[in-house]
């Protein structure tokens, strides 16, 4: 700690603030502050850039500025020109000052030796060979110089001596006068300089039973004392911070050994995982894509044999073998069309990445998105389709007749769903008359069954002769018994969007289809059992707003074929929602009615395109039939276990009958 002037007679040992050991030649700054010769020669030699520039120092304990005049002397050497503390000497000494205080004459000149005499008129110690120049000197030559042993052996001289009990500003004069106006003490110096006009300045020795009366040293000294014991607990708390730090730091370095360890082994199982994983799925998809690739090989093969063998018999065969060999082509040429499109329109590119788990992402930054388990993805690539013109079949579909529905009613049908029974019935559904017709065979409506609202379409549900229609503005499908030679209904199911289609989808299902609702444009198609109960509902979103459907699916019920009319669209679904294909025609205009037949082609009719579209299952198109006079199709159906075609013109509520050829 720093030592002051209040605890001078203190006996216990003092220590230096900067090396905290004992004091070794302490040397006083003017703030009263005093250290190790060396130790402060050391603080002054950090302090050069300033001295230099501003001549002076901050003292390291109460930060004072302290003026330093080099007059000469290397930085190395300015710690001499501050006094002994004479008193801190004279405590550290049992209140005698050393014996071995070297001459400070000699020590500033880089010289050791013993100081053995002290002026007691420059106060500084001096060796024999100073205290002999001293006295032959003309301005010091009436000095009073007394040896070390006569000035030790009186206290009153090492007080005088302290640098303490003189001016500040005028170095080596008394204080002897204190001013009033000012209340400070001051050297006669002073008093003409800095105290010339003030008007209660006196003799300190007449002051002085005064001011003794106003101060309290004694307090002083107690604040003194508080101070340290302040300055004592900040410093033990500052070193137990050291400690702690130190702690600290050394937990956290294990904290990142055992980090680091457990994010290798993260990373070493992670590796092993990656390994085989991904060993794995390259075997499988090389397989995969082994077969497709041998396939794909086996389909250019034929098709180079084909058209091999076409070239050679348009140069070398009759007229006949060209007729009869184009045929056969004209077949190949369209099943090798229907491959492409299935199987080869869109290449699988497969990959592999990492994917992040939490556990492993709160281990490392944000940055890395893929890491954890290892999956497998797949990005469909579509290549171009081969652009050529698929060979007209016109002959396909033939158009046989036209069928005119007798009905005694007088009222005006719109039949917006037909559908056959096995007893060779035709069923008709009656949208703006809310009834379901059964016709026989000589076209004639026998029984009507009048609804409570608007049906929409139709469809046979089951063996038994029982129908399913629906009501779009009840968002219900009502199932109706059809034998006996009577229509009965049975039971009511309701569904929770507007259901517009309706067709049979295998093991006691039915499959529906409709629009959402709402403001955006969604619509969606459903499996539902007899008694009502949702299985599956898929949604989709369709470019247009609450358009009719229809819908239909193929002979083995994997695939739905469901239109929305002002979409110009047929869409096609799996069962599980993945959407194959979706069909658009400049020539199909409004999409209503939909049915596939045994080969699983589809036939879509175009409301107002006036036309039938033959749809292979890959979404090609094959024929666009508009022969006949056909006004404003409506629904569609094929006899059962035949390749008749049965069509509904709303024009003029007939029936238009084809016949795939």
């Amino acid at each position: 700690m720093a030592t002051s002037r209040a605890d001078f007679q203190n006996e216990e040992k003092q220590n230096c603030p900067i090396c905290l050991g004992d004091f070794k030649i302490p040397r006083q700054l003017p703030c009263m502050h005093s250290f190790c010769e060396k130790c402060l020669q050391d603080y002054l030699s950090s302090q050069e850039e300033k001295i230099n520039k501003l001549k002076q120092i901050e003292c390291p304990i109460c930060r004072q500025a302290v003026s330093v005049s080099k007059q000469g002397n290397p930085v190395s050497s300015l710690a001499s020109q501050f006094p002994i503390d004479v008193i801190l000497q004279s405590i550290l000494s049992d209140s005698k000052v050393k014996v071995d205080q070297p001459c400070e004459a000699c020590h500033s000149a880089g010289i050791s030796s013993q100081a053995q005499n002290i002026c007691m008129v420059c106060e500084e110690a001096m060796c024999i060979n100073c205290s002999v120049a001293h006295r032959n000197q003309k301005i010091s030559r009436n000095h009073v110089i007394i040896s070390m042993e006569e000035f030790s052996s009186n206290p009153q001289n090492a007080i005088k001596f302290a640098k303490g009990f003189s001016c500040t500003e005028h170095d080596g004069e008394a204080l002897d006068f204190y001013c009033k106006d000012h209340k400070s003490v001051c050297c006669s110096k002073c008093c003409i300089v800095s105290h010339r006009n003030c008007a209660n300045v006196s003799e300190l020795k007449k002051e002085l039973p005064n001011l003794l009366q106003e101060i309290d040293s004694d307090s002083v000294n107690e604040q003194m004392k508080r101070i340290e014991t302040h300055l004592v607990k900040f410093m033990e708390a500052n070193e137990s911070n050291i400690s702690l730090l130190e702690s600290q730091v050394n937990d956290l370095t294990n904290q990142i050994s055992d980090l680091r360890k457990k994010i290798n082994d993260v990373l070493d199982e992670l590796e092993t995982k990656v390994k085989m994983e991904g060993h794995i799925i390259c075997k499988e998809e090389t397989i995969q894509k082994q077969e497709k690739s041998h396939h794909c090989q086996s389909l250019i093969n034929s098709v180079r044999n084909s058209h091999k063998v076409l070239e050679t018999v348009k140069k070398y065969g009759t007229e006949m073998q060209v007729f009869l060999l184009t045929e056969k082509m004209t077949s190949q040429l369209s099943s090798y069309l229907d491959q492409i499109q299935e199987k080869y329109m869109k290449m699988e590119t497969t990959i592999v990445c990492l994917e992040v788990s939490p556990k492993v992402k709160s281990m490392f930054s944000a940055d890395l998105d893929h890491l954890a388990k290892i999956v497998s993805k797949q990005k469909l690539q579509s290549l171009p389709f081969p652009s050529f013109k698929r060979p007209s079949r016109d002959h396909l579909v033939q158009m046989e007749r036209i069928i005119e529905i007798k009905d005694n009613e007088n009222l005006l049908p719109d039949y917006s769903g037909i559908t056959y029974l096995y007893s060779g019935h035709l069923v008709l559904a009656d949208y703006a008359n809310h009834r379901v017709c059964l016709v026989d065979p000589s076209n004639n409506v026998t029984i009507v069954c009048t609804l409570s609202d608007y049906i929409y379409d139709i469809c046979l549900v089951n063996d038994d002769d029982e129908v399913a229609v629906t009501s779009p503005f009840k968002n219900t499908v009502q199932f109706l018994s059809v034998r006996n030679g009577k229509i009965r209904p049975t039971r009511t199911i309701s569904h929770r969007y507007s259901s517009h289609g309706v067709a049979p989808a295998g093991k006691g299902k039915i499959v529906i289809s409709g629009y959402c609702g709402g403001l955006e444009s969604k619509y969606f198609w459903s499996f539902v059992s007899m008694g009502g109960k949702e299985e599956y509902c898929h949604e989709f979103n369709c470019q247009c707003y609450r358009s009719f459907t229809h819908v239909a699916m193929d002979v083995s019920f994997n695939h739905v074929y469901m239109t929305v009319s002002d979409a110009h669209s047929l869409y096609c679904f799996d069962i599980t929602g993945i959407q194959k294909f979706v069909y658009t025609n400049d020539k199909l205009k409004e999409p209503r009615g939909v049915a596939t037949d045994r080969y699983d082609n589809v036939y879509v009719v175009g409301y107002d395109s006036d036309n039938i579209h033959q749809i292979a299952p890959s979404g090609i198109v094959l024929q666009i039939i508009s022969a006949g006079p056909l006004v404003n199709p409506q629904a569609i159906c094929f006899r059962r276990d035949s390749d008749t075609i049965l069509v509904v013109n709303d024009s003029d509520r007939k029936l238009y009958q084809y016949q795939v050829k």
